[in-house]
């Protein structure tokens, strides 16, 4: 059997492969494992959670100097499609629950802020008003001096420690937060994706595109002088696939095109459902984990107090170093045609790059902000970052016919486990399957296809060919024979 972790050792990871489970990101990773088996949603949508969350609370505490000597944040961008279901609200609160308790204490804190503040300024602006009484009725040299004197002294509008949440928000009212807040780590989050995807959000792609690269957006405003902010972004967006689908043909035709995809590690699992037993999820405290996202959190909120902090730069190992450039070139060659990113150099040009900010987040979750990035952990940032681009053109490259009669005979199944069948004759499913897999031999190859992938299982009792369409569980003898006698 291939190693895939010694195999991209003389070239890229296979085009297809499970998974993959990673020894790099210490604490991160433990929480990623936990989540995975107390929810047992897709393990890739899983690892996104996890990620998120790094992502959010590292990318303005440190740079990433990739080999080639540019400086870039280790932000990223993810994006899962999963139907009803598969318990992305669940995986969300898991990850997200303890930022969203520190995030509402920050805000109660905040609304006393701010609620000083007006009061503040209602105060300076009685003042004004008299002042400007005085000017107009009296017109003195003194008068207006102080007029001039009592402006230097008006109240500024508190910055909120420089992190925060967004959900559905349009780009110019999210450009006049990161001004009057001084947000300098911001993630753009939803775990049903609608409210962003259909939202205002998606309309100025390009715009998230720039926050991507840590570029400054200049934000000019009608009442008063512009301004240039420059927060590190996190995109972490769960959605169905009607939703995504209606993005990328509607509002969203333009993300391809202008690099909004190639940026995003995207994926669309297999599915689990009618594959979990049913049991009570619950939070599993852990504790390491809690400690860890509430040390990032107060160390964000001391770098938005701090006019002179300055992140934390980090590298790589000279081995690492080796390693990446060799993958960046072996990358670079596979955009030729007959390539494996022939027609995908959008997404292929950010890949490397997208690698070497995984690779930060894994070391950091592990080791602390400190250190280098040793090739250990770029090879697991290597197998992640190839495992979501084999999604990308899966999802992007048009369908061979043999994929969609797998997808077609796939969501049918799915619908009969729904509707409480386990057991199926296979004349039946020949009989009552979508029309185009109706012919016998077309049916026995995606039939075939999916036992190999053990979806299902299929055996011949009494000459009569039954498909088990869950081949985990404990045969079932009296239905199944009910099955077979009908």
């Amino acid at each position: 059997m291939l190693n895939i972790r010694n195999y991209y050792y003389s070239c890229l990871p296979a085009t297809v492969f499970n998974f993959p489970i990673i020894e790099s990101g210490g604490v991160l990773q433990d929480k990623i494992h936990q989540v995975g088996e107390a929810t047992l949603a897709p393990l890739p949508m899983v690892a996104q959670g996890g990620l998120a969350v790094a992502s959010f609370l590292l990318q303005n505490l440190v740079d990433v100097e990739k080999p080639n000597g540019q400086i870039v944040p280790p932000s990223q961008y993810f994006a899962a499609v999963a139907v009803s279901g598969e318990r992305k609200t669940t995986v969300d609160n898991q990850f997200f629950g303890k930022v969203n308790e520190l995030e509402s204490e920050l805000d109660q804190k905040y609304v006393e802020t701010v609620r000083d503040y007006e009061l503040a300024l209602t105060i300076w602006q009685a003042r004004k008003n008299g002042l400007l009484r005085e000017v107009a009725k009296y017109g003195s040299e003194e008068a207006i001096e102080e007029l001039y004197e009592h402006e230097k002294l008006k109240p500024k509008y508190p910055p909120r420690a420089g992190i925060r949440t967004l959900s559905d928000v349009t780009p110019a009212a999210a450009m006049a937060l990161f001004d009057r807040e001084a947000i300098q780590s911001t993630i753009l989050r939803s775990s049903e994706g609608e409210e962003i995807l259909s939202g205002h959000a998606a309309r100025q792609l390009s715009l998230w595109n720039s926050l991507w690269g840590g570029d400054p957006i200049r934000v000019d405003r009608k009442n008063s002088s512009s301004c240039v902010v420059r927060p590190r972004t996190t995109l972490y967006v769960q959605a169905q696939p009607s939703v995504m689908q209606r993005f990328v043909s509607k509002g969203g035709e333009n993300a391809r095109g202008i690099g909004f995809f190639a940026r995003t590690h995207m994926t669309y699992p297999a599915t689990t459902q009618g594959m979990r037993p049913v049991k009570e999820i619950r939070k599993i405290p852990n504790y390491e984990y809690d400690t860890w996202v509430q040390e990032l959190f107060q160390l964000n909120i001391e770098a938005g107090k701090s006019p002179d902090f300055e992140r934390t730069i980090i590298r790589f190992t000279n081995d690492a170093k080796g390693r990446w450039f060799v993958l960046a070139n072996e990358i670079e060659r596979e955009i030729r045609p007959g390539g494996r990113f022939e027609g995908f150099g959008d997404h292929a040009s950010k890949l490397a790059d997208n690698i070497a900010r995984m690779a930060v987040l894994l070391h950091c979750a592990e080791f602390g902000i400190e250190g280098e990035v040793s090739l250990r952990t770029l090879n697991d940032a290597t197998l992640l970052c190839f495992w979501f681009s084999n999604e990308f053109l899966r999802l992007f490259q048009a369908p061979t016919e043999e994929q969609r009669d797998y997808l077609s005979l796939q969501s049918w199944f799915n619908q009969k486990r729904a509707e409480g069948y386990r057991y199926l004759r296979k004349n039946r499913v020949r009989k009552y399957c979508p029309n185009d897999l109706r012919d016998a031999g077309k049916l026995n190859i995606i039939l075939n296809i999916m036992q190999n992938n053990c979806e299902i299982r299929m055996g011949v009792i009494d000459k009569k060919t039954i498909i088990d369409l869950f081949p985990t569980h404990q045969d079932d003898q009296a239905l199944l024979m009910t099955v077979v006698n009908s």
